[in-house]
């Protein structure tokens, strides 16, 4: 049982602060006051009235004196000092994130439109240790990995108002109103209330351990990868559904990798070489690696737990291939940030570019897919260390926990630098002497080295605190090894000779329905006559046939087989019969996974007992796209590359669930669920009731002599029926026309079911004694 404690006094209700001085002036229900010099006037003018109230002459005149200058002073000191920082409500922007600092013991609040810090909050006895900051809930939480200690973040006070103590090397998620302790280690999972930080229920056992890494969506629900068993276990509404199956079942364990791509889990198979998009029932979309990355060992392969759109990227950290999935439209593009001794971290997509951490020197490797290049890197803390990587409204936050300086980049890759040890930001407590670190009243506690450029503008003078956009590069990186800030060597003034060739950046790749776009940078230095593409397909068409020197710089190849993947270089061309030859681009098939198949109907054999079943391809169905249905039983006769299929031997008058689902080299899982009522009622009339004075009888068992009569239909009457199947019974004869016959309708008769003889129904042939071929049997 965790040791739970408030951080007040034992008549507080847990996880309510108190009221502070400043909110006691204002009563339930009224709205807040006005703040900044409009509050300042309104306490100055109290003050003032409360002298005049004190030297009005039915008090004595020297009280009255005294307190109008108390009353002076107190105006002066207000005007000066304002309301007092111990009664100072923080202001923290609506558009901001938490950023921890392990040197420090601290939590910081940063303005994402800024990076100035507008909050900070001192995290008792986490000073130098690993911790986890959890924000996509409701509340604030903190977790130390090393102690196990939880606590919880009032962003109102700027103070730790919860806290409680679990084992150490727990995993925090939170989402929605819920949040979860993952220990992956144990196998076990503990909901916890967010508020209070205490345990929610008993922990649940997973079974087999260790588990990866957790997310919990935008509703709270929590998706636990759990490798050993190749599923993936959700948590709806903090409570555990069945586990669903991502991986086939072997011998060793699967590296599942889950990802929040826009709110949707999307868990990544390393060891299949798949993503794959998760639903509460079960599995989505299916989407095939290429094998430039599913190739690699399953530890070197990096995905982000989360993505602000719909592109997730995958990343081996060791070669620099990356494969970008598209989980809506199933298109994939590859690239390469080129193989080096560099650490790569776990990268992440803000618009069209995608940023992967260095962690050998502090900067961000930037990638962009429109320019299919390496644009100038941004440099973060110009020192070693492990750089965290994470999108929040709409802004890229990057942290290094044991630094004093954090960036935000917005979407058009302007860069604001944080000053995480900033003094002057508002904080719950005084500073105490041995918080202080270097200067005392400076923003950093020592400078970081910088590369040598223009000073910026100070917090104090009239521009903005802002960094500038990432230079842009003089000429763009290449794939393969690039060397940012690498100077060229001087020109030869002796002779001048033509400059060499260079090639092309190595092209990107990107599948399309029937297609692959092939992206580069162009040559720097000499501009080229054009370019051309090599490595398409025998027979495919390649558009245009030439680029020119001056773009735009795209090939699209029209052709080749979904079944095969395929690699291309860029071949630059100069005046004198010169060539270039870029580098191979990663691997990419024409044709992406298909969606789910259309307008799905159902006919039936005549009898029954089978059905016959139509679609349409999906849109983005090309060549090898196959189809499978599940659900009618092992005797299914579905033409896999027709939109058709026979199933029988089935059961009539039973509701079958039936799943068609495409699939093809790219990928698989868009599928179509059908749901078929093998019955085939009939609706007809009486007939042949001749206005005799005879009724005709409505029986429970399809006999004369067994059963009640339930109804009759008066003579001479031919009111409607519905005919669910014929049986065979009593036979019987028209005490008209005199025809004999042991055939019996099963109908609907005021809402449930009865029989008739077959010689008063409507229907071919049903004065022959023989069955109804427009009507099924009922065995």
């Amino acid at each position: 049982m965790p040791d739970a404690r408030g951080s007040s006094e034992e008549d507080r209700t847990p996880g309510l602060r108190p009221r502070r001085l400043v909110d006691a002036a204002q009563r339930p229900g009224e709205p807040p006051g006005p703040g900044g010099f409009t509050a300042l006037r309104r306490r100055c003018g109290g003050l003032l009235a409360a002298a005049w109230a004190a030297v009005r002459p039915d008090r004595r005149r020297t009280t009255g004196y005294i307190a109008l200058c108390s009353v002076g002073a107190l105006v002066g000191t207000s005007v000066v000092v304002g309301s007092g920082s111990a009664g100072a409500v923080p202001d923290l922007a609506d558009i901001g994130a938490w950023l921890t600092s392990s040197r420090t013991g601290e939590a910081a609040h940063a303005n994402g439109l800024t990076g100035d810090v507008d909050g900070k909050v001192k995290l008792p006895g986490m000073g130098d240790h690993p911790v986890s900051i959890s924000q996509d809930g409701k509340t604030v939480l903190v977790l130390d990995e090393k102690t196990g200690k939880l606590v919880r973040i009032d962003p109102a006070q700027l103070t730790v108002e919860q806290s409680a103590r679990y084992g150490a090397g727990l995993q925090l998620v939170s989402g929605g109103r819920y949040a979860y302790l993952v220990d992956p280690v144990k196998a076990r999972v503990q909901r916890i209330d967010p508020v209070r930080t205490t345990p929610v229920g008993a922990p649940v056992d997973l079974g087999r351990g260790p588990l990866g890494k957790a997310v919990a969506d935008p509703k709270g629900t929590l998706w636990v990868p759990v490798p050993g068993k190749g599923e993936v276990v959700p948590f709806p509404h903090g409570r555990k559904a069945p586990g669903i199956e991502v991986a086939g079942r072997s011998g060793k364990a699967a590296t599942l990798l889950m990802t929040l791509a826009d709110g949707r889990p999307v868990v990544t198979d390393t060891k299949g070489g798949t993503v794959t998009l998760l639903e509460r029932t079960g599995r989505g979309m299916r989407f095939k690696l290429p094998s430039s990355v599913a190739e690699e060992p399953s530890g070197s392969v990096l995905v982000p737990s989360a993505t602000a759109g719909d592109v997730v990227p995958v990343l081996d950290r060791k070669s620099g291939r990356m494969a970008l999935v598209n989980t809506r439209t199933g298109s994939l593009l590859t690239a390469s940030l080129g193989s080096s001794d560099h650490r790569y971290g776990t990268p992440q997509v803000l618009g069209s570019k995608v940023y992967v951490p260095d962690r050998s020197n502090g900067t961000l490797k930037v990638y962009d897919t429109e320019a299919a290049a390496l644009t100038e890197p941004v440099e973060v803390t110009g020192k070693p260390g492990k750089l965290s990587l994470f999108v929040r409204d709409g802004l890229l936050w990057v942290n290094d926990a044991d630094n004093a300086t954090a960036v935000v980049i917005n979407s058009s890759g302007h860069v604001n630098r944080v000053h995480k040890y900033d003094s002057r930001a508002p904080s719950g407590r005084t500073p105490r002497e041995k918080d202080r670190t270097g200067d005392g009243g400076g923003r950093d506690p020592a400078r970081d080295p910088l590369p040598e450029t223009p000073s910026r503008p100070g917090r104090d003078d009239t521009q903005a605190d802002t960094d500038p956009p990432a230079r842009k590069p003089a000429g763009r990186e290449r794939g393969g090894d690039p060397t940012p800030g690498k100077k060229s060597p001087p020109p030869d003034d002796a002779e001048d000779e033509p400059a060499e060739p260079r090639p092309p950046g190595v092209p990107q790749a990107e599948s399309g329905a029937g297609s692959i776009r092939v992206s580069f940078a162009p040559s720097s230095g000499t501009k080229p006559t054009g370019y051309r593409l090599k490595g398409a397909p025998a027979g495919a068409r390649v558009v245009p046939g030439k680029v020119g020197p001056s773009g735009p710089f795209t090939f699209e190849v029209r052709g080749g087989t979904c079944d095969k993947q395929y690699r291309f270089t860029v071949v630059a061309e100069f005046a004198g019969g010169r060539t270039a030859e870029s580098g191979r681009s990663g691997p990419a098939r024409p044709c992406v996974a298909p969606g789910r198949p259309q307008q799905v109907t159902e006919d039936f054999p005549q009898g029954g007992k089978g059905i016959d079943l139509k679609w349409r391809a999906p849109a983005n169905a090309g060549e090898g796209t196959t189809y499978t249905v599940t659900g009618g039983g092992a005797d299914t006769d579905g033409s896999r590359r027709n939109t058709a299929a026979r199933l029988r031997n089935l059961t009539n008058f039973r509701t079958y669930t039936l799943t068609v689902a495409a699939r093809n080299a790219a990928g698989s899982g868009g599928s179509t669920v059908k749901q078929v009522d093998l019955s085939n009622p009939q609706r007809t009339s009486v007939h042949n009731n001749v206005d005799d004075g005879e009724e005709v009888g409505i029986r429970s068992k399809p006999s004369t002599t067994e059963g009640t009569r339930l109804g009759h239909v008066p003579s001479g009457q031919t009111p409607a029926l519905t005919v669910l199947c014929q049986t065979t019974g009593t036979r019987e004869t028209h005490d008209t026309h005199g025809w004999q016959s042991n055939k019996w309708d099963r109908i609907e008769w005021n809402g449930r079911t009865a029989y008739i003889s077959d010689l008063w129904v409507y229907a071919t042939e049903s004065e022959q004694d023989s069955y109804n071929p427009e009507v099924w049997r009922c065995r």
